[in-house]
C-alpha cells in the first residue's frame, strides 16, 4: 500500500514515470527503492543501473507485484534455452488481463510500469506464451510488434 502511495506522491510532484524495485539481499529482508523521472530515457538509465546490482554479494531485485514468479536473481534474461524469465511472463499476463494490446503497447508498459523489463522483452515473452497457449493472436499473419494479442477467452 505504501509503495502505491509513494508512487502517487511522485506523480503529483510532476514525475509522470515511477518505478519501484524490491531489493533482496542475502539476509532475506527486502528493501524498496522508488524512483521518479520525467522521461523514458530516465527509465532506461535507471533500469540499466539496476541491472548492475552486485549479484556477487547475494543481492538481486525483482518487481514487488509478482507473486507466482520464482525470483531467479540477476541472470542474463534469456540465457538457458532461450526461455523468458518467469517474472516477465507473469507481468505480461498481468498487463494482458487489463485487455487486448499490441506487442508494442505491452513493451511500452514493461518500460514504464515494471522494475526490470524493457520494450524488447515483450516480443520474446509473448512468443513463448503463444507457444504455450497462454496468449491468443488477434491479428492475422506473423507475430510482430504491431500484432494484437490477448489472453485466451
Amino acid at each position: 500500500m505504501w509503495l502505491s502511495t509513494y508512487r502517487d506522491a511522485l506523480r503529483r510532484s510532476g514525475f509522470p514515470y515511477q518505478l519501484q524495485f524490491e531489493l533482496v539481499p542475502r539476509t532475506g529482508q527486502p528493501l524498496y527503492l522508488v524512483f521518479g523521472t520525467g522521461s523514458t530515457a530516465g527509465l532506461k538509465a535507471m533500469k540499466d543501473a539496476m541491472w548492475k546490482v552486485d549479484d556477487r554479494d547475494g543481492e538481486s531485485f525483482r518487481d514487488p507485484r509478482t507473486r507466482g514468479a520464482i525470483p531467479d536473481g540477476q541472470i542474463d534474461l534469456f540465457q538457458a534455452a532461450g526461455l523468458a524469465d518467469t517474472e516477465l511472463l507473469e507481468l505480461v499476463a498481468q498487463r494482458l488481463s487489463m485487455g487486448p494490446a499490441t506487442v508494442e503497447t505491452v513493451g511500452e508498459w514493461l518500460l514504464a510500469e515494471t522494475s526490470r523489463w524493457m520494450p524488447k522483452h515483450a516480443l520474446q515473452a509473448i512468443r513463448e506464451m503463444r507457444q504455450n497457449g497462454q496468449v491468443t493472436l488477434l491479428s492475422s499473419g506473423k507475430l510482430t510488434t504491431k500484432s494484437q494479442v490477448s489472453l485466451p477467452a
